[in-house]
């Protein structure tokens, strides 16, 4: 095969899996992990627990205000999709509390506002229960639970709305690390194309330019052809600069994700150089930090898996970031041989000749931002590298 023939299907090849990139992407944005965990709550509740004969479930909109997404039991559609103030009637007294209520008596209850009295009415709804959903320390929604004949909430009704929406939380915690792991590791995905792409269609153009600008030495005075010729390197060197605005975009990551995204992309080359499995666990949103912070932090990891490299023996290795009390952490652990003791780099003296000023300067960058970079013998085995920023 020609090398030009080459070419265009290694591009081919490049423009199929960037399609099916954003056929996958598109799919986990919108997979309605979400929207799942919500369905089954509201059918848990109808099906394993006899005495709700009604349920909703209500998640805020970008304006801060509920909105009913998921009924179930109902008679009428006046629930459906129905808007709720922070604040208003039990479900919105709720979400505002953040506290499990209930009403025996709705229509006559003293404790809640009455703005939806007209819908419960016609739903026949005599009681209510609300539990609010939580995911990650925050209110994401609520879960209500009706019954239509009088009488009083006992301790197991309210234990059971409270293990569903619990249920419903862990679930939704569960979907959105699964949607944020499938969109990093798609944006990371884009930069390895992007390189792909560089590589390939960049090549085909530069070539052409340059057999272009070579057939000038043997065209005499044949001007129609270096005219042509000249209009042949002009459009190859306008596609050069639409390729490369185009790799741009291809390898740009949402601000939101470009800690992850790079942190990922470490994960892959370590791996990829060590032979050893290296993954990435996020948990929980992470905020959106200016780049040189970001720099600082990613020196931090690239320099604990070089010496899981040289030294550690591992097996395996985790890189894990979260953000708890207002410092942004980002973790390296190993499963290898650990290290004689756990120490800080910046006040102490490397545990070996081949630590040192790597690890220094990284802390010495980390502490400029009023951070930290601790190392200490995992209890199970192994070491953890941990750096931490504030936020």
């Amino acid at each position: 095969m020609r090398g030009d023939e080459r070419h265009q299907d290694q591009v081919r090849e490049s423009l199929a899996r960037l399609a099916e990139l954003d056929r996958l992407y598109s799919e986990a944005a919108t997979a309605g992990g979400r929207a799942l965990a919500m369905r089954q709550s509201v059918d848990r509740l109808l099906s394993e627990e006899a005495e709700f004969t009604i349920a909703w479930f209500a998640v805020p909109d970008e304006d801060g205000r509920l909105r009913i997404r998921t009924t179930g039991g109902t008679r009428t559609g006046l629930l459906g999709d129905l808007v709720v103030s922070c604040g208003a009637g039990l479900t919105g007294k709720v979400f505002a509390r953040g506290s499990v209520e209930w009403v025996d008596e709705y229509f006559g209850s003293q404790l809640i506002t009455h703005e939806f009295d007209h819908e419960i009415d016609s739903e026949g709804v005599a009681r209510l229960i609300a539990v609010p959903v939580v995911r990650d320390s925050r209110t994401i929604g609520v879960l209500s639970a009706g019954v239509r004949v009088p009488g009083a909430f006992g301790s197991r009704a309210v234990e059971r709305i409270a293990a569903v929406a619990n249920s419903a939380g862990l679930a939704a915690s569960v979907a959105e690390r699964e949607r944020r792991a499938a969109e990093i590791a798609a944006h990371e995905e884009r930069r390895r194309m992007a390189v792909d792409l560089h590589d390939t269609v960049g090549a085909m153009l530069f070539a052409i330019g340059a057999s272009a600008r070579n057939m000038h030495e043997h065209l005499g005075d044949d001007r129609l052809m270096v005219q042509r010729l000249n209009r042949i390197e002009e459009q190859a060197a306008e596609a050069s600069r639409l390729l490369r605005e185009s790799l741009r975009a291809l390898r740009a990551s949402p601000t939101e994700l470009a800690l992850s995204v790079a942190l990922q992309a470490d994960c892959h080359a370590f791996e990829e150089r060590s032979g050893v499995h290296a993954h990435l666990i996020s948990l929980g949103d992470l905020p959106v930090l200016p780049q040189h912070r970001i720099n600082v932090l990613l020196a931090a990891v690239r320099e604990a898996l070089l010496n899981v490299e040289k030294h550690a023996h591992a097996t395996s290795v985790a890189v894990s970031v979260s953000v708890n009390d207002g410092l942004l952490s980002v973790a390296v652990t190993d499963d290898g041989v650990g290290v004689p003791r756990s120490f800080d780099p910046l006040t102490e003296a490397a545990t070996s000749e081949s630590d040192g000023m790597g690890l220094r300067g990284v802390a010495e960058s980390l502490a400029r931002l009023g951070g930290t970079l601790q190392i200490r013998t995992n209890a199970d085995g192994g070491t953890v590298w941990r750096a931490r920023l504030p936020v």
